[in-house]
């Protein structure tokens, strides 16, 4: 027993021992530990002094994006202020922080760039110093918002030179209410007939500072993203690459006016993989998206070479509204995005609109004009070259279409023949009428003349040369109607087969080239609908006509048998006088 209690107490001591060896052992390299951290960037507890010109530049940002929000339209104002808030009210304590904070200021910025291309309806609560009411707002861009009543009698465009709304008139508010439609896509994308402000004034390039000079009194110790070492580079680099890739698909900065003459550079020198923006470069971004943001927000005028249809191109001064319409000289004008050329739009919108154009380039900034502009930022004016005009559609028709115009022109020039003549006729019968001699120009003259002057004195007989001479005038006043008519029946005919010969083409090109290309299938389609309205255009006016100069022919029918029949029965009478009998009632 005593054995075994000093062996258990030597094996206890053991452990003892053994535990607080690894105690001690264990102690140092926590201790270590804290002394000498695991070299990494985003685990850094403190943000370098070197951040301080990125802090900086986050805050000149948003400053001058709190700036625009102020002076553009104060449409979603809510919405876009709590999005600006938020990305100010992120903390940059650590660097981590820091590059979140910069990755959702380009976000703030993006979703600025993109209100340009869009039209938008939305109700909100229109309040003033008197009360607020709900009204819908029409948002044109970061160009232009109004808003109408819910009883649609009532509109407002947004005055940002007086900071006020200003009233429009009856005939601007029926343009609000398509504007609406349109937006609320309850109609599809058409030219907007809008009243908006003149076009600023053109400004000297020389005076305005330099983009570079946009974040100016920050820290010039810390003038490259290289000096930083606490910054998270490789993403703070990767935003910004993303970031100016889609500045650059807003479109070409030169029809902006946006920066300087080295933006393009810029955004050049950002695309570049293995390129580490410095400071500098960073400001002159900002600096070229707050300038992007003031030109999206106006109408401005900038010269540069406009390429006519035939091909020449001269110098011209351009009106940019928003990011919507392009004008010059009163002209429609497009972007090709594979030339990088400005070409005058080969057809143009109908003559009124053109010449509010004209009007309107004349007006200043303090000054309501109407102008048309696409609110599909393009697309339905190029939609609007390829509708084919007049002597297109009739070429659409092919053979079939082109032999039913014939017969038309034929039919229309024949019935405005007859018309005519019929017209001259009842005008010559009705000074017969008003006249005891008997004139051969009219027929009621001409069978007037006969009666009179017949040689038989058989009451049979003149009765026969009286409804003779009633069959004759009746055929001369009836001549061509069954003509007319007849093509009446004919052209809807005519419209069917070009109906059923287009839509053989149709199958026959869905047979050799399939349903991949709609526009293959455009020619059969185009000649089966054309031809029926031809067709359908040249009967229904024909069959009217047709029915115009029936009644007009039966009219001077009745007129003809009515006189005709009482000079009859006066011949008679006066021959039964002459034979001295007593006279007689001829029935």
């Amino acid at each position: 027993m005593p054995i075994c209690l000093k062996s258990r107490a030597a094996l206890a001591a053991i452990f003892w021992v053994c535990f607080q060896a690894l105690a001690l052992a264990a102690k140092p390299q926590t201790d270590n530990a804290s002394i000498e951290p695991k070299p990494s960037v985003m685990a850094s507890d403190s943000v370098s002094p070197t951040d301080k010109p990125y802090k900086q530049l986050i805050d000149a940002a948003l400053s001058a994006l709190q700036q625009r929000l102020e002076q553009d339209p104060p449409f979603l104002w809510n919405e876009r202020q709590s999005r600006l808030q938020r990305v100010s009210q992120l903390p940059v304590d650590t660097a981590q922080a820091l590059t979140e904070k910069y990755r959702r200021l380009l976000e703030a910025y993006r979703i600025e760039l993109d209100y340009a291309n869009s039209i938008e309806a939305y109700r909100e609560l229109l309040s003033s110093d008197a009360d607020s009411r709900l009204v819908e707002f029409l948002r044109i861009g970061r160009l232009a918002l109004y808003y109408q009543t819910l009883n649609g009698r009532e509109s407002a465009i947004w005055d940002s030179h007086r900071r006020q709304w200003l009233r429009l008139s009856n005939e601007d508010n029926e343009k609000i209410t398509q504007g609406l439609r349109i937006a609320k896509k309850l109609e599809p994308p058409q030219l907007m007939v809008l009243p908006l402000f003149g076009a600023e004034q053109v400004k000297d390039a020389t005076a305005q500072p330099p983009a570079v000079h946009w974040a100016a009194g920050m820290d010039a110790t810390a003038n490259t993203a290289q000096q930083s070492d606490s910054v998270d580079k490789e993403s703070l680099l990767a935003e910004t690459r993303a970031y100016a890739a889609a500045l650059d698909s807003y479109g070409p900065l030169s029809l902006t006016g946006a920066g300087d003459e080295g933006a393009e550079k810029l955004l050049a020198l950002f695309a570049g993989e293995r390129h580490i923006p410095s400071l500098d470069e960073l400001a002159r971004l900002f600096a070229l998206t707050n300038d992007l943001l003031r030109a999206q927000a106006g109408i401005t005028r900038f010269p540069a070479q406009v390429y006519a249809p035939d091909g020449h191109a001269t110098e011209r001064e351009v009106l940019r509204i928003g990011n919507f319409t392009l004008l010059a000289a009163g002209r429609y004008l497009s972007y090709d995005l594979e030339l990088g050329r400005l070409l005058e739009l080969p057809r143009q919108p109908a003559a009124g609109m053109l010449d509010m154009a004209d009007s309107f380039a004349r007006q200043d900034t303090t000054t309501l004009a109407n102008v048309a502009i696409d609110p599909s930022a393009g697309q339905a004016l190029q939609l609007l070259v390829q509708i084919p005009n007049l002597s297109e559609r009739i070429a659409q028709g092919g053979p079939v279409g082109y032999l039913i115009l014939l017969l038309a022109g034929f039919a229309y020039l024949l019935g405005g023949y007859r018309f005519f003549h019929l017209s001259l006729i009842g005008k010559r019968m009705r000074k017969q009428l008003q006249s005891r001699e008997h004139r051969l120009d009219n027929p009621l003259g001409r069978i007037l003349a006969k009666v009179e002057h017949a040689p038989m004195t058989n009451h049979d007989a003149l009765s026969l040369l009286v409804e003779e001479a009633l069959i004759e005038e009746q055929a001369r006043l009836d001549y061509a109607l069954t003509f007319l008519k007849l093509i009446a029946a004919i052209a809807p005919m005519l419209g069917l087969l070009g109906t059923v010969t287009g839509m053989i083409e149709t199958f026959q090109a869905i047979a050799m080239h399939g349903t991949g290309d709609p526009k293959l299938m455009s020619g059969g389609i185009s000649e089966a609908l054309v031809t029926t309205v031809e067709g359908l255009v040249t009967a229904i006016p024909i069959l009217l006509l047709h029915s115009v100069l029936s009644s007009q022919s039966q009219a001077f029918g009745i007129l003809l048998e009515a006189h005709a029949a009482a000079a009859l029965a006066q011949r008679l009478e006066q021959q039964t006088l002459d034979a001295g009998h007593p006279a007689a009632v001829v029935r």
